[in-house]
């Protein structure tokens, strides 16, 4: 699954040298959660840093009319739990499995001693850490400015350049919806505007995007402001 408001974010096994993957993995406790089960709840305290080996996650808090409303979901090679080793804070948000997901758990104390021994770890948390809240700021300046048209285009086409697949994004309507805030009806006019333009095919649980370029084009040609160009 492509990720979906973390699509601008790295991955954090990405930028770590073999080395030092499997001296964290070495000192994780390998945990695998069934689809829909609860990783950990909003309010925990337990402090760690977690990486999906496989599989997402699905970060989500209940809405006031009870419904869960998604913030983001994460793949393989991510990581979380930061805030609890270095600012003390709780847990933000409830941690869903998506679909079947290994997750490798790495106490406080583990990850201390290889963090204080390893700066390459510090140099590439610092890295995935400040990617993930560009794109959170990117995209809720979107949320201030954009249409919702071009807001979901424009998260469409970034989760295409994430995804395995080339050309098709496996996500279904309701996570953009809860992604962007909006209904599922007010995204599903959005999404039939984008079908109407000939830029995206609505399919089960899947997006196909007909042309990548068209696609960026599109949204472009749409942006108020010239848009950043993110490093490499």
């Amino acid at each position: 699954m492509a990720d979906l408001l973390d699509f601008g974010s790295t991955p954090l096994l990405s930028l770590l040298p073999a080395a030092i993957a499997a001296r964290l993995s070495a000192a994780a406790s390998v945990v695998e959660y069934d689809d829909g089960e609860t990783i950990h709840s909003r309010g925990d305290v337990k402090p760690g840093l977690s990486i999906i080996r496989s599989g997402a996650v699905r970060f989500a808090n209940p809405g006031a009319d009870g419904s869960y409303v998604t913030t983001s979901v994460l793949g393989e090679g991510h990581c979380f739990g930061e805030a609890t080793l270095f600012a003390r804070l709780p847990r933000a948000y409830d941690a869903i499995a998506v679909g079947e997901t290994v997750i490798e758990q790495i106490a406080k104390p583990r990850f201390d001693r290889i963090f204080n021994e390893e700066s390459d770890l510090a140099r590439a948390l610092v890295i995935a850490v400040t990617r993930r809240l560009y794109s959170v700021l990117d995209f809720l300046e979107d949320i201030r400015r954009l249409p919702l048209d071009i807001r979901t285009a424009k998260l469409i086409a970034g989760m295409e350049q994430s995804a395995r697949q080339e050309g098709a994004v496996e996500c279904s309507q309701s996570d953009l919806a809860f992604t962007l805030g909006v209904s599922r009806v007010s995204i599903g006019k959005a999404l039939a505007r984008l079908q109407d333009e000939g830029l995206i095919t609505l399919g089960y649980g899947r997006i196909a995007v007909q042309d990548r370029k068209s696609l960026h084009d599109w949204v472009a040609a749409r942006l108020p402001v010239e848009p950043l160009m993110r490093g490499e």
